[in-house]
């Protein structure tokens, strides 16, 4: 971890694996909702990790030992603190406290056996039900015991009286769950995770001979959508009748092809078709099309890598029918004025107004070297940094257009017509400069939002804000904090509908992870909602605005989970690859599913933190949201990501045509 010095003292930048002392119990709601998208926690995101259950292969041995990579799901436990860990080997962990997942602490297998487990299902009544790669499926009131024993029983008893179907597939539907049985079996529905074979509470919701190969819960209530093997499928309200008949209706009328595969996101599901195309449905129905669904495009990696040097929270505007990207740092290097940040005091732009082609050397940059530099100037060893450049703006600057002046905002303030020629504000004496409204200088938390005829300059990390209604941006009024806000590194600050938006984020050390929303129509008067956005807390994703009144999030950084053996320390971060948009700023849905989804074009791009985004194109036309930079790699793992200079591009839907 490499510590950087900055207007409001001595912090960490970020990066993850770092030992923190938040208290265990902050941290139990957030663990979970990280991954599964609780309510109560306020998540809603497909993870930023392999979402696809361990394989069913019963052959070979089982690992042993403590695990150290991504976690394939969590699993709560009813009225308690406690989670079950399910790995992509098939070994599974119960933790009493939320922390350790992969052992050590408080947490112990929760299955022992030589059987692998292919998914884990929490229950609305409390337990939960494991899938074993034989088929079996035991219930488990606690978590514990999995595979038998101490309160566990049997869900089904067709091993017992020496029948061959196998469960092939588990679902949770409401507070209940879907079996699905193999050799034509059919589906069968408890509400108490008991009786899967019938009996009981339990009901068969399916009784045909073609196999159904997904089962995604869309709501409200027990609605569902069934894919069959054959690539047809349906809708059903109730749970009930999932081969058609009662209320059930087919999912695609009218459709020419078949569909390949299904992935639920906030909000909806996405179809996936043989030929290729992708559908966001709202409610499961009309995947082909039709309705409130949506065509979903794929993402378009020609652009490929930009002529800048890779670099992490860069600042972008767009001026002058281009785009613009400003300063961002690489990795220290331990070398001569690199021994922090390596910050860059650049300036490129783009020749279109797409991103799709680029000036091959910067538009504006320092004079001096080195270029990057540390912004903080430091001694390592007796070697001493060289100074900041005194002919740019501070390396963080946030870029906006201001009075038709592209304007760079930190502790002074930096204004062009053209994007090349620049000036400071500088007092009469045409010398000194005129401060702008941060004493030390703009950090990666700095963010600026215009709203009306006032532009407002947020610091984040202390949740300080500025404002300003000078044509020149000399004059500025310190606003004060947030009132109740919590301090953060990583978050998000956009305007929307006559307001300023601030969400998202996390603790400066990586305790906490963040998806709260606040709002403002001043910058003084500040509402929290009562509800959490939709995607899963995270640091560090991009935000962009358009035209039409939309904003686009995508991308950032989160720990799934956290070992508190040793103080507490990030045991596996995750970067992000999602899409989410909002019309409102507060109620978010997903266009785009996550890293692991399956898609075809999954992995196109890279899972990635602090890139900088756009809403590119002709508004008459087509738009594209297009990501630049940030850090990143072919994986969701942060501790394999590097600094990036890749460019990818989403051909964005008509707005109109948006649920």
């Amino acid at each position: 971890m490499e510590p950087v010095l900055t207007g409001v003292g001595l912090r960490l930048l970020h990066k993850t694996s770092q030992l923190v002392t938040k208290p265990a119990a902050a941290m139990s709601c957030l663990l979970t909702g990280a991954l599964i998208g609780l309510a109560a926690c306020g998540g809603g995101s497909t993870p930023a990790m392999p979402t696809q259950p361990p394989t069913s292969d019963a052959g070979g041995s089982v690992p042993s030992g403590p695990e150290t990579g991504a976690v394939a799901k969590i699993v709560p436990i009813a009225g308690a603190a406690a989670v079950v860990a399910l790995f992509p080997d098939g070994r599974a962990f119960y933790s009493p406290d939320g922390f350790n997942l992969g052992g050590g602490g408080s947490t112990i297998a929760a299955y022992s056996g030589n059987l692998r487990i292919v998914d884990v299902v929490p229950l609305g009544s409390g337990g939960v039900d494991a899938l074993f790669s034989d088929g079996s499926v035991f219930f488990s009131p606690d978590g514990t015991n999995l595979g038998g024993g101490g309160a566990t029983v049997h869900a089904d008893d067709l091993h017992a009286d020496g029948r061959t179907a196998k469960i092939v597939l588990l679902t949770q539907v409401g507070a209940g769950v879907d079996a699905g049985f193999s050799n034509g079996g059919g589906i069968y529905y408890s509400p108490d995770g008991l009786n899967l074979g019938g009996g009981g509470n339990s009901v068969r919701v399916y009784a045909g001979s073609d196999e159904i190969s997904q089962i995604v819960a869309v709501g409200p209530g027990d609605a569902v959508v069934g894919l069959f093997a054959d690539g047809s499928a349906y809708y059903s309200p109730d749970n009930r009748n999932l081969g058609g008949g009662g209320n059930t209706v087919p999912a695609t009328p009218g459709a020419h092809s078949l569909i390949k595969g299904l992935v639920k996101v906030g909000g909806g599901v996405l179809a996936e078709f043989n030929g290729g195309a992708v559908y966001l449905s709202p409610d499961g129905r009309n995947l082909a099309g039709g309705g409130r669904t949506t065509g979903v495009a794929a993402w378009n990696t020609a652009l490929g890598n930009g002529p800048f040097p890779p670099r992490d929270s860069a600042y972008g505007a767009q001026f002058l029918g281009r785009l613009w990207l400003s300063g961002g740092f690489a990795l220290a290097t331990n070398t001569h004025s690199c021994f922090v940040t390596c910050s860059f005091y650049d300036l490129w732009s783009s020749t279109d107004s797409d991103g799709a082609s680029w000036n091959s050397s910067p538009s504006f940059a320092t004079a001096t070297a080195p270029n990057p530099r540390d912004a903080s100037p430091v001694t390592n060893d007796g070697d001493q940094d060289d100074p900041v450049p005194a002919d740019f703006y501070d390396s963080y600057s946030p870029l906006v257009v201001w009075n038709a002046q592209l304007t760079a905002i930190g502790a002074t303030v930096w204004r062009s017509a053209d994007g090349v020629t620049w000036a400071r504000n500088n007092l009469a004496d045409g010398v000194t400069a005129v401060p702008g409204p941060v004493p030390a200088r703009a950090t990666e938390n700095s963010r600026t939002v215009i709203l009306g005829n006032s532009l407002f300059f947020l610091q984040l990390d202390s949740g300080e804000v500025y404002r300003s209604s000078d044509p020149s941006a000399s004059l500025w009024t310190d606003l004060g904090p947030i009132p109740g806000f919590t301090p953060r590194c990583g978050g998000v600050a956009f305007g929307l509908l006559g307001k300023i938006w601030v969400e998202g984020g996390g603790a400066c050390d990586y305790s906490r992870m963040f998806n709260d929303v606040w709002s403002s129509p001043d910058g003084v008067n500040w509402t929290q909602n009562a509800k959490l956005a939709e995607w899963s807390g995270r640091m560090w994703p991009c935000v962009a605005t358009d035209g039409d009144e939309i904003v686009w999030l995508a991308g950032g950084y989160a720990p799934t989970d956290w070992n508190n053996t040793a103080g507490l320390v990030v045991r596996y971060g995750a970067n992000h690859a999602d899409v989410w948009y909002s019309k409102d700023g507060a109620a978010w849905k997903q266009l785009k599913a996550d890293a692991g989804s399956g898609l075809d074009d999954d992995g196109a791009l890279e899972p990635r933190h602090a890139p900088t985004c756009f809403v590119a194109g002709d508004t008459a036309t087509a738009k594209n949201l297009v990501l630049i930079a940030g850090t990143g790699g072919s994986d969701p793992d942060d501790g394999n990501a590097r600094v990036l200079n890749s460019m990818r591009a989403l051909p964005l839907p008509a707005a109109a045509s948006l649920p």
